[in-house]
């Protein structure tokens, strides 16, 4: 499929209705794949005004009729590059949160994945010390003892560091007029929650952080060439977005342009790589940076490194782990039931630990104006790791196809509505020291 990048920038405050809580009206923090593709699918329908079934030669049916339907990816706030949902195995102090780039009080964020995964592989065989669980950061010479907390958000990589894009959330608060009367009708005051047009920056040398305006930022995969430079012109057409439009608010420029730059791709000799890695218990590997083949080996360089760490321990030769981590909502049925694992057996490998977060995915069908079916999926920054116990040539063959295919093509159902992206094997998961 070809790759488009998509920026949203705002230029009014933007309601991204997700549910309303009494008489708040709450808003999402970034824009879902399925709100983009149906704010384009109510432009294109609008302007043909053909029936529902009635799309034949138009706009309309060559994106939303074709054999193969574009994916509609969601938009995260970013500034520059694209960020990412902090996995669930994200740590951060409880009384000083937040990256250490950002602010020098700060005890760091860091991926307890690695530690918790060698700890429990450990203490299967034999006796450890109990797994620390809170802060070791120190503070005027003391140890700081406070509790772990999951962290909320995205992240992004800008320059060496990482950083936090957080667009701050404004409230309107509105009121119904009486038609008859013509004066504020009583029990009809509501609140509105909106995504300013402008947000803090990544700190400067001098350590003040300059407004920037707010960006989202992601990707859709077209089927070709063709429908991908029909999508180009047709997203960049789209000025509002979200909710309450005829308020004046949701408006936006988008910019819609191919990917420039050129994926990493695996070495011919991946599979023998890796099988030689897990066999000798050193992955040092010849892979280009960023390609399947590096993550896998980091990961499970330093996996093997916090293994070893254990006095006593002899790590297992020829097992290959990796993490499957959730970009996006992932809907996977077990045998037609709603399910919130990745199943048990994946690319081959057994699934030995998994961080799930379970989402509700509702909201309305703008093709026939009804709600949709409630559904339950596995929430974006769920993570879940695999061990493949026997690394030979044929299996690890296959096991990289299949886990290619996964970051390519995605997982589950409805994933043209943007669900069911996912990365093998996070960098973030070797941030193993808060940073």
């Amino acid at each position: 499929m070809v790759e488009i990048e998509i920026t949203v920038q705002l230029s009014t405050p933007l309601l991204l209705g997700e549910q309303k809580r009494g008489a708040v009206a709450e808003t999402l923090n970034f824009l879902p794949g399925t709100m983009l593709r149906g704010a384009l699918g109510k432009l294109l329908a609008r302007r043909c005004r053909h029936s529902p079934d009635g799309h034949r030669d138009c706009d309309f049916a060559r994106v939303f009729c074709a054999a193969i339907q574009p994916r509609f990816g969601p938009c995260y706030p970013a500034l520059s590059g694209f960020s990412a949902p902090f996995p669930a195995t994200a740590r951060q102090c409880k009384h000083y949160p937040g990256f250490r780039s950002e602010d020098e009080e700060a005890h760091g964020i860091h991926s307890a994945l690695i530690p918790l995964l060698s700890f429990e592989e450990v203490s299967r065989v034999q006796q450890v010390d109990v797994y620390k669980s809170y802060c070791t950061a120190e503070t005027n010479g003391r140890v700081c003892h406070a509790n772990l907390e999951p962290v909320p958000g995205f992240y992004e990589l800008v320059g060496r560091g990482y950083w936090q894009p957080r667009p701050p959330v404004m409230r309107l608060s509105r009121t119904a007029i009486n038609r008859r009367r013509r004066v504020a009708a009583e029990e009809l005051l509501y609140t509105l929650e909106l995504l300013s047009e402008q947000m803090a920056g990544p700190p400067a040398p001098s350590g003040e952080s300059l407004p920037v305006p707010t960006r989202l930022r992601g990707r859709v995969w077209a089927a070709d060439e063709n429908q991908a430079e029909l999508l180009q012109g047709l997203l960049s057409q789209l000025t509002q977005l979200g909710g309450d439009t005829s308020g004046g608010l949701g408006v936006v420029g988008i910019t819609a342009e191919p990917r420039h730059s050129v994926l990493p791709t695996d070495p011919p000799d991946a599979a023998q790589q890796l099988v030689t890695a897990a066999t000798g218990l050193d992955f040092r590997v010849q892979a280009p940076a960023g390609s399947l083949t590096q993550r896998l080996a980091r990961f499970n360089a330093a996996l093997l490194e916090a293994l070893q760490a254990y006095h006593g321990y002899r790590p297992p030769a020829g097992r290959l782990y990796f993490t499957v981590g959730c970009i996006s909502e992932v809907i996977w049925p077990n045998d037609g039931l709603p399910t919130v694992l990745l199943p048990e057996h994946f690319a081959g490998a057994r699934r030995i630990r998994c961080f799930s977060q379970p989402r509700r995915l509702s909201g309305f069908s703008g093709a026939t104006g009804l709600m949709r079916t409630p559904q339950l999926a596995i929430g974006r920054g769920s993570v879940f790791v695999y061990c493949l116990d026997d690394a030979n040539a044929e299996a690890v063959s296959a096991m990289l196809a299949v886990l290619q295919a996964a970051e390519d093509d995605g997982l589950g159902r409805d994933r043209e509505r943007g669900y069911g992206l996912v990365q093998i094997c996070s960098p973030f998961h070797l941030e193993v020291i808060p940073k």
